[in-house]
């Protein structure tokens, strides 16, 4: 059965009761709406995956920020409040941008020169503001991909957002200050939710926050998802 939906209409991101772990919750702000389930893999409003019930351990709760528009500047608007948010409720993290390459490419001097961030600079797309950029090679039957780290800054909104359009195999997390984001370049990542449920696993039992750009350009709304233990999801909404 569907789990009920409490609406609230709200100027600011306030939510009146702490209600999150009991039932689903659609908030609005001013611009950007945002709603909440207690379990991810549980049938719910927000996001449903296929493999629901498929644990890896602890209960990951899931929030949307949403708003209207089809341009790139309502993915960056969000991100930017996001972005403020973090700095609000987790003072001691940091923002990372997760880029991984979406398909195996030849084993060649110039890929392997280029890199990922080389590579994405050359298809006329580079972050600004970023710093303490990493990166991971995977290598299997002559072919190579490519996982990179960028810790953002404010001036990264607008670049990271340009990036997200047109990179699916993306994300961005937020992490404790000292995080050794080598764990997640070894994992690796698809950059569908469903597929790297462990990858989620893994950043939540760190304490971390991943966001994944959800809707296209002839979607009403756009923005963003976050997946976290319950705990920090309350955390970000309260």
């Amino acid at each position: 059965m569907m789990r009920e939906v409490m609406t609230l209409v709200l100027g600011i991101l306030k939510i009146a009761a702490p209600t999150l772990m009991m039932k689903s919750e659609i908030i609005m702000t001013t611009d950007i709406k945002v709603t909440s389930a207690p379990d991810l893999l549980v049938n719910n409003e927000v996001f449903n995956i296929r493999c629901a019930g498929k644990r890896g351990g602890g209960e990951l709760s899931v929030a949307s920020f949403l708003t209207a528009g089809a341009s790139s500047d309502s993915v960056s608007s969000v991100l930017s409040y996001l972005y403020d948010l973090i700095e609000k409720k987790f003072p001691d993290y940091d923002l990372w941008f997760f880029l991984g390459s979406s398909a195996w490419q030849p084993d060649t001097r110039i890929v392997r020169h280029r890199k990922l961030w080389g590579a994405l600079k050359f298809r006329g797309y580079e972050v600004v503001g970023g710093s303490n950029s990493q990166e991971y090679i995977v290598e299997a039957e002559g072919k190579i991909k490519f996982f990179g780290a960028l810790r953002l800054s404010k001036l990264s909104i607008e670049t990271v957002a340009s990036v997200l359009e047109t990179e699916r195999c993306s994300y961005v997390a937020a992490l404790p200050k000292g995080f050794d984001v080598r764990v997640a370049l070894d994992r690796g990542w698809s950059g569908d939710v469903e597929e790297d449920l462990s990858f989620h696993y893994l950043l939540s039992e760190k304490q971390g926050l991943l966001f994944k750009k959800v809707g296209e350009f002839d979607d009403g709304e756009r923005g963003f998802i976050s997946v976290g233990l319950s705990e920090q999801i309350s955390v970000l909404l309260h």
